[in-house]
């Protein structure tokens, strides 16, 4: 069996079969909880589509800006059933009540959820799940709070409403360790506190992702500056937070919700992709093993951003493949150098092979 005959092969295989659930795909909401008394179909119907609607909600808080999300919160269930590619009951139990407890693990269809955002003209974030180092430092009349005794660095990782929230599901946060380093400079510049120059602080050396908070309590005020350094790219923001009067603990609860969500949102606003406008890109893939583009397959099936592809031209030697793509061609870049490709890129043309 020649080797273009076993690339054939591979590509029929492909076109055949497909990973329905996946833990990394956007499109996945996994694990979703719901309950209630079934005595007949039509009470499952109805459990299943509180499934479906929980997981529409969970989808457009992840991948959408909040204003986007909210336009989309009055979608009837007739409109999500359509936008659901398949749905899995992943376990069934009874609770002590009697009710059935169900785990649905649901994909909603690409083409289809991309074609509701386009005609709303919506454009969502291509945004993984990522850690972030934050050094939150509180200001209250003129006393100043860095570690110790301060609510916000003791209490960021515990504050959630209901349980885990969307923004602590896209953001995992590492809070900074103390180190005398940081209270020395941070002191030093205590009058002048929006001028602390974050890169000068120790707890952020060698970290992709942080957030510096000032965040300040005096005359009935209550306001927060953020400092963030997110995927390489640093964003400045200054937000009123609101204050609940003879409530100082549910004061600060709600701003550190508050706060959570506008890290969340500065980083879905530097990966917004317009579905209205796809890109192309030719790879040029050196084969040199019967399995490769098997290998390549599996890896841009991997990824979110791309619509679809197909292959243009097969030889003994290469395969050239079309892919269809919106937002940030860096990504398929990155993914497939993780995946142990080598790129070449001579006057725009990619030309990669396995490692």
């Amino acid at each position: 069996m020649n080797k273009l005959f076993c690339i054939f092969c591979i590509i029929v295989f492909l076109f055949k079969t497909q990973t329905v659930f996946s833990n990394n795909l956007i499109y996945d909401v996994n694990n979703i909880e719901v309950s209630g008394k079934i005595n007949n179909d039509f009470d499952r119907k109805k459990i299943i589509q509180t499934a479906f609607q929980n997981a529409f909600t969970i989808f457009t808080s992840k991948t959408l800006l909040k204003k986007d999300a909210s336009s989309l919160n009055k979608i009837k269930i007739s409109t999500i059933e359509d936008l659901v590619f398949a749905y899995q009951i992943f376990k069934e139990e009874k609770n002590d009540r009697g009710e059935s407890v169900l785990t649905v693990n649901i994909k909603f269809d690409q083409k289809k959820i991309n074609n509701l955002l386009a005609k709303k003209s919506i454009s969502y974030a291509d945004v993984s799940n990522i850690s972030l180092t934050l050094l939150p430092v509180f200001v209250k009349d003129k006393d100043l709070f860095i570690f110790d005794d301060n609510f916000f660095y003791k209490n960021w990782l515990e504050s959630k409403e209901g349980g885990q929230n969307i923004d602590d599901i896209l953001i995992s946060y590492n809070l900074a360790l103390e180190n005398i380093e940081d209270l020395q400079y941070i002191n030093l510049n205590k009058e002048n506190l929006d001028l602390v120059d974050v890169k000068k602080l120790t707890s952020f050396y060698e970290v992709n992702n942080y957030a510096f908070l000032l965040i300040y309590f005096a005359e009935e005020k209550f306001k927060a500056y953020i400092k963030t350094s997110i995927g390489k790219k640093r964003i400045d923001k200054s937000i009123n937070l609101k204050i609940y009067p003879n409530n100082e603990v549910k004061t600060y609860v709600e701003a550190i919700l508050n706060l959570k969500e506008e890290i969340s949102q500065i980083w879905k606003s530097q990966n917004l992709i317009d579905v209205n406008t796809p890109s192309f890109l030719d790879l040029f893939l050196d084969v040199k093993k019967t399995n490769d583009y098997l290998k390549l397959s599996l890896v841009l099936n991997s990824i979110d951003l791309i619509e679809n592809y197909s292959v243009l031209e097969m030889t003994n030697d290469y395969t050239k493949v079309r892919i269809k793509y919106k937002g940030k061609v860096n990504k398929i870049k990155s993914k497939l150098l993780e995946k142990n490709f080598k790129i070449n890129i001579i006057d725009n043309i990619w030309k990669i092979k396995v490692s």
